[in-house]
């Protein structure tokens, strides 16, 4: 069953990997150049479809125009990378995220039940995921998109308690597809 039109994510939080993966694969997902065949993502389990999907969602961005959103968290870690070159391409995205932001961005109350990933129960999240799903539940955005296998496999608890969806981009295009002759 696919999700209805006025019920697809819109507000996006892009996780530190799938910003970086952007950045790495951006001549293939904003200009349609081939990967080398050496290239280290086909040795990654998933790693080509995520990429492909990446490129799905962002070629129907080009008229959809999503809220891609980073924070300051995300400029940290682009920060402790040591690579000027990401941390401009963060900054970028932060421009981006920062105009979405700036009629419905975080409030008292947001900040508050994002708080709730603090409780126990969250415990098995990693320092640096935990700092960024904070803000991105903050910043109310309705998806987390990562690259990361591990993550979206807890997913089920957070979306529950907190309403934000962890994703990868196979899975947030699979929502997208159904809908994107509406934008092509």
């Amino acid at each position: 069953m696919s999700t209805p039109l006025e019920q697809l994510p819109r507000r996006i939080f892009l996780d530190s990997c799938t910003a970086q993966t952007l950045r790495d694969y951006g001549a293939f997902i904003f200009e349609g150049e081939a990967i080398p065949d050496s290239d280290r993502l086909f040795r990654v389990p998933g790693g080509v479809e995520k990429v492909e999907a990446l490129r799905d969602i962002f070629q129907l961005n080009e008229r959809a125009q999503f809220e891609w959103i980073v924070s300051h968290a995300s400029m940290v870690e682009a920060n402790d990378k040591g690579d000027p070159g990401h941390l401009r391409w963060v900054y970028d995205i932060a421009r981006h995220s920062a105009a979405c932001l700036a009629l419905d961005g975080a409030s008292k109350e947001s900040w508050a039940h994002a708080a709730r990933l603090r409780e126990p129960r969250f415990g098995y999240l990693g320092k640096k995921d935990h700092v960024l799903l904070e803000e991105a539940v903050a910043f109310r955005c309705e998806v987390f998109l990562t690259m990361e296998r591990r993550l979206p496999r807890n997913a089920e608890p957070i979306e529950r308690e907190l309403g934000i969806r962890i994703l990868t981009p196979v899975t947030y295009w699979q929502m997208l597809r159904p809908w994107a002759a509406l934008w092509q």
